[in-house]
C-alpha cells in the first residue's frame, strides 16, 4: 500500500513538473494559427501551473519560453481590437519585462533579443492611449496613468522619458493635484530638463508626430519609419512658470517668493516671470518693489502701454504722487492712444483737481468774491479737461460703465443736462 502511494506521488510530481511545457507549446501553435481564444486559454493555463510551483522547479528554457509567448499572445490580443484592451497591453509589457529580467539574471538570452525593437513601440502605445484619454475622452486621470506607464517602461529600457514626465506634471496641475504637480516639476527642474521636443514625419501617413527623445526618433529614422527629424527650442523657463502657478494656486506663499527670486535671476529677460514678480509685489503691497520691477520692464519694452499704465497707477493711487502718475498715464496713451484705462484715469485726475478747487471755494468767506470767481474758473477748466478725456474714452468703448458714469457726472457739473439725459438713457440700455 505504501509502495502504491509512493508511486502515485512520484507520478504526480513528474506530471506536475511536465505540465507547463505542453501548455506553452499549445499556446504557440494556436497563436500561429491566429486562434487567439485558444492561445490565451493555453498560456493562462501555463501561468496557473508555473505560479503554483517554486520557480526552481521550472526549467529556465520553459520559463523564458513562457514569458516570451505570453507576451506574444497578449500583444496579438491587444492589436486584434480597436481600441486595444488596456489590460492586454499591460500584460504584454509585464511578460516582456519579466522575460528581459529573467534572461538577464541567467546571463543568457534566448528570446529577449526578439523583443528589443518592440519595447519602444509598446511605450509609444501608452503615449497614444494617454493622448486619446486626454483629448478624446477628457479623462485626465487615465491620461496621466498611461504617461506614467510610458515613463516607467522607457526607464526600464535605460531612457529618461522627460516628455511624458512633463505631461504628467501638466495633467496633475489641471487636476489640481498640487502635491503631485510640485513633485514632478521639481524632478524636471532637478534634471535640468530643457523642455525641448523631438518630432518626425511618419512614413505611413507623412504626418508629424512627437517622439520622447532623440534616441527613439533616430531608431525610427534608421528603420525608414520616420523622416525629417526636428528639435524645438528650449522652453525650460516654462517649468518655473508652471511651478509658480502651482504654488500660487495652492497658497504656498513662501515657496512662491523663493522660486520667483530664483526664476528671475535665472531668466531675467522673460516677461512672463517679470509680470508674475510684479503681481507678487502688488499682492504684498510692496509698491517700491513693484515700481522697480516695472521700470526694469519699461527699459526692455518702452512702448508697453500696460507697464506704463501700471507704473502710473501705483504712483497715482498707491503713492499719491500725482505728478509721476500723470506722466506715466500720458506715456501709456502715447504708446497706445486707445488704452482705455489710462485715458480714463487721466480724466479722473482732472475730476480730482476740480474737487480741490471746490474745497477751496467752500472755505472762502462771503466777501472773497474775486477769489471765488477765480477758483470757479479753474474748477471749470479742470472739468473741461476731464471732459476731453472721458469723451475720448467714450469713443474707445461707448459701453464701458465706469466711463459712462464719469461722463454723466462731468456733463452734470457743466450743466449740460441734455447730455446727462442722453448718457443716462445709454446706461439703461446696457
Amino acid at each position: 500500500m505504501k509502495r502504491s502511494l509512493l508511486l502515485a506521488a512520484i507520478a504526480l510530481t513528474i506530471t506536475a513538473s511536465a505540465q507547463e511545457a505542453p501548455s506553452i507549446s499549445s499556446a504557440k501553435i494556436a497563436l500561429d494559427k491566429l486562434d487567439l481564444v485558444s492561445a490565451k486559454s493555453y498560456i493562462d493555463d501555463a501561468k496557473v501551473i508555473i505560479d503554483g510551483k517554486p520557480a526552481s522547479e521550472v526549467k529556465s528554457k520553459n520559463m523564458s519560453k513562457y514569458h516570451y509567448y505570453r507576451g506574444n499572445v497578449y500583444y496579438a490580443l491587444y492589436t486584434s481590437e480597436t481600441p486595444g484592451n488596456a489590460d492586454y497591453l499591460d500584460e504584454t509589457v509585464k511578460s516582456y519585462t519579466n522575460l528581459i529580467a529573467f534572461e538577464a539574471s541567467l546571463g543568457k538570452e534566448r528570446y529577449a533579443d526578439n523583443i528589443a525593437d518592440k519595447m519602444p513601440m509598446l511605450a509609444q502605445e501608452y503615449v497614444n492611449r494617454a493622448e486619446t484619454e486626454n483629448f478624446d475622452n477628457k479623462d485626465k486621470g487615465e491620461a496621466r496613468l498611461n504617461y506614467s506607464k510610458a515613463f516607467e517602461l522607457r526607464g526600464s529600457l535605460g531612457q529618461v522619458d522627460s516628455t511624458s514626465l512633463s505631461y504628467m506634471a501638466y495633467l496633475s496641475q489641471d487636476m489640481e493635484d498640487w502635491t503631485e504637480a510640485e513633485r514632478i516639476y521639481l524632478i524636471l527642474i532637478g534634471m535640468n530638463y530643457k523642455n525641448m521636443t523631438w518630432s518626425g514625419m511618419l512614413a505611413k501617413d507623412s504626418a508629424r508626430y512627437p517622439f520622447p527623445d532623440k534616441r527613439t526618433l533616430d531608431m525610427y529614422v534608421l528603420t525608414g519609419e520616420a523622416f525629417e527629424p526636428q528639435r524645438s527650442e528650449s522652453t525650460e523657463h516654462d517649468l518655473y512658470i508652471q511651478l509658480l502657478w502651482v504654488y500660487s494656486e495652492s497658497d504656498q506663499k513662501s515657496k512662491y517668493d523663493s522660486l520667483i527670486t530664483i526664476s528671475r535671476a535665472k531668466y531675467p529677460e522673460n516677461e512672463n516671470l517679470l509680470k508674475m514678480e510684479l503681481q507678487s509685489y502688488l499682492e504684498k503691497e510692496d509698491y517700491a518693489g513693484a515700481l522697480k520691477n516695472l521700470k526694469e520692464a519699461i527699459v526692455k519694452n518702452p512702448n508697453s502701454a500696460l507697464y506704463l499704465y501700471n507704473a502710473g497707477y501705483i504712483y497715482h493711487q498707491q503713492m499719491k504722487d500725482l505728478e509721476n502718475g500723470k506722466a506715466y498715464y500720458e506715456l501709456a496713451v502715447t504708446a497706445d492712444p486707445k488704452y482705455l484705462d489710462a485715458v480714463y484715469m487721466l480724466g479722473l485726475m482732472e475730476i480730482d483737481a476740480s474737487n480741490v478747487w471746490v474745497q477751496k471755494i467752500n472755505k472762502l468767506g462771503r466777501l472773497e468774491d474775486t477769489k471765488a470767481k477765480s477758483y470757479t474758473k479753474e474748477k471749470e477748466k479742470a472739468l473741461g479737461r476731464a471732459l476731453v478725456y472721458f469723451e475720448k474714452a467714450y469713443s474707445i468703448d461707448n459701453k464701458d460703465e465706469a466711463t459712462l458714469k464719469a461722463l454723466r457726472e462731468v456733463y452734470y457739473k457743466l450743466t449740460r443736462y441734455d447730455d446727462v439725459k442722453r448718457v443716462t438713457e445709454e446706461m439703461q440700455q446696457i
